[in-house]
């Protein structure tokens, strides 16, 4: 049997989807329900990676767009935005800054585009990964936006938006033991 070869576009490809996703369900935790079913959005285009797998921006803020009204049931992206932030709102983007797959820098902008556009003073957006315990957007934030690459992890197996978080915490080694299962409390120090 012929072992499939998975490039790095192919990765990008499938993992963009999710890090959307992921990064924008953990910007509506806090008005979060309980539902039947989980909802899962698909964006692909091809077109995204050019050439030498440059980040086509035009084409990846239509498919985050795409993702978000998808995943908030309106028909225009400015409007599922504005479900999500409020121009009011301090807002975290919490990158991933590991230098072999780090969060693509396009993927934070277009994000910190439709910030803008919902009215979110520039000000009010921060972009940190390492620094956010010493980020004064991040130490006043009203709302974390979650944005990192899914990838194996040594200890943990997956690094996830879950073990993003761990830079929250002024000691991250100390929740790497037994395959990083103590990441969970993380989440009752950012509540």
């Amino acid at each position: 049997m012929k072992e499939k070869i998975i490039t790095r576009r192919d990765f990008l490809r499938v993992t963009a989807g999710t890090a959307v996703a992921a990064a924008l369900g953990s910007g509506i935790v806090g008005e979060a329900r309980a539902e039947p079913t989980a909802k899962v959005i698909l964006v692909r285009n091809a077109g995204v990676l050019g050439r030498q797998e440059t980040v086509q921006e035009e084409i990846l803020q239509s498919m985050l767009d795409e993702a978000v009204w998808n995943l908030l049931g309106t028909d225009e992206s400015l409007g599922a935005w504005q479900k999500l932030f409020k121009s009011s709102d301090i807002v975290g983007i919490k990158s991933n800054s590991w230098n072999r797959l780090p969060t693509p820098r396009e993927l934070e902008a277009t994000i910190k585009r439709r910030l803008l556009d919902v009215g979110v003073l520039e000000r009010n957006i921060g972009i940190d990964d390492r620094g956010v315990l010493n980020n004064p957007v991040f130490l006043n934030a009203t709302a974390l936006v979650n944005v990192r690459p899914l990838r194996t992890h040594h200890w943990a197996g997956v690094g996830t938006c879950l073990k993003n978080y761990i830079q929250f915490v002024p000691n991250p080694s100390a929740y790497h033991d037994e395959g990083c299962s103590p990441l969970g409390k993380i989440w009752t120090y950012l509540s």
